[in-house]
């Protein structure tokens, strides 16, 4: 699961840690992380290992895992890297090794933003290298709109408005397009081509942010991915919804 808990969930750690428990992922990527105590306390709480990455900003990064984390490490380079960037090998029962990144790319959809968050993705896959030949996941908010997703401007932030208008009502939609070229598969979109799947802003979400990429390897074992609605503390927790995708990964032959 990802999730970018806005804020470091400052005043929300209670309807987002209601959120955690409901949903029991195996493994968790929070952005915007601030306090590490909340997410030392969370982790204890639900019986996870965890790690939190820091980087060049406020915005860290945390990941929460059932299952052992062999190595983690925050990666931040700048530039590009706006904030940080989290990779972790897990030991997984029927994988071996399960590589994981976080990513917290720059926000605002403008067509230099959107040219940043390219350079970011292009670190990513070059800091990823050869390892998404096997079982490799990249989560995190993305701050970018996928090429043929729809977007609803009405319920968008009043400064991400104003941006859209500049820019005549266009959303430049080319960052996504590095992780497929990349041979990472949009986990929503493979198994939800026609549903929006909108992240943000609670309640009422118009754009999608927040994705879950899978190497080829995984995404032949995608089951399902999904925007969390459910419990209703998620709708007051963050400005963000989570995605989680859950995964077969007993039936990899190799």
């Amino acid at each position: 699961m990802t999730w970018n808990i806005l804020d470091g969930g400052v005043g929300r750690e209670q309807l987002i840690a209601a959120v955690v428990q409901v949903v029991q992922a195996d493994v968790l990527m929070l952005q915007e992380v601030y306090d590490n105590g909340f997410i030392q306390r969370l982790a204890n709480d639900l019986s996870m290992q965890h790690f939190i990455a820091q980087g060049n900003s406020t915005r860290h990064m945390a990941l929460l895992s059932r299952l052992p984390i062999r190595s983690a490490a925050a990666y931040h380079p700048y530039p590009p890297i706006q904030h940080v960037a989290l990779e972790a090998e897990i030991e997984h029962p029927q994988l071996g090794s399960l590589w994981v990144f976080g990513v917290h790319l720059l926000p605002m959809l403008s067509l230099m933003r959107e040219a940043w968050r390219m350079w970011e993705i292009s670190a990513v896959l070059r800091r990823i290298g050869d390892r998404r030949r096997g079982p490799c996941l990249v989560a995190g908010d993305f701050n970018t709109v996928a090429r043929d997703d729809s977007v609803r401007a009405d319920p968008t932030p009043s400064l991400r408005r104003k941006v859209r208008w500049l820019q005549s009502k266009r959303a430049f939609r080319i960052a996504v397009g590095r992780m497929k070229a990349g041979g990472f598969h949009d986990c929503y979109r493979q198994l939800q081509p026609d549903i929006p799947g909108y992240t943000l802003p609670t309640p009422d979400p118009g754009v999608r942010l927040d994705y879950i990429f899978a190497s080829t390897l995984l995404a032949a074992q995608l089951r399902s991915c999904t925007v969390v609605t459910d419990p209703p503390a998620v709708h007051r927790a963050s400005d963000h919804y989570p995605v989680v995708a859950e995964f077969t990964p007993g039936k990899l032959g190799a």
